[in-house]
């Protein structure tokens, strides 16, 4: 793999990561944090799909970013 690729690969996984803590953070904020004190409390239930969503895609990432950097270094153990 080149280092262009595996950079890219990090630049995206990390891309994924901030997407996946974004959807965790708007499920957080949307769902809970500003229904405090409402009777009504089903959109705990009906944001679910977002949080899910959101963990697949942050854990995506962070898998992406991490075979990107470790492919980094074993090019530039292999370089030097």
């Amino acid at each position: 793999m080149k280092k262009w690729q595996a950079g890219l690969l990090t630049l995206f996984g990390a891309l994924m990561t901030t997407v996946g803590g974004t959807f965790i953070g708007l499920y957080i904020w949307s769902a809970v944090i500003s229904r405090i004190g409402e009777p009504d409390q089903s959109l705990l239930f009906w944001y679910l799909p977002i949080l899910f969503l959101g963990i697949v895609v942050g854990v995506a990432g962070l898998s992406l970013a991490y075979v990107g950097i470790k492919r980094i270094k074993a090019i530039r153990k292999d370089g030097s």
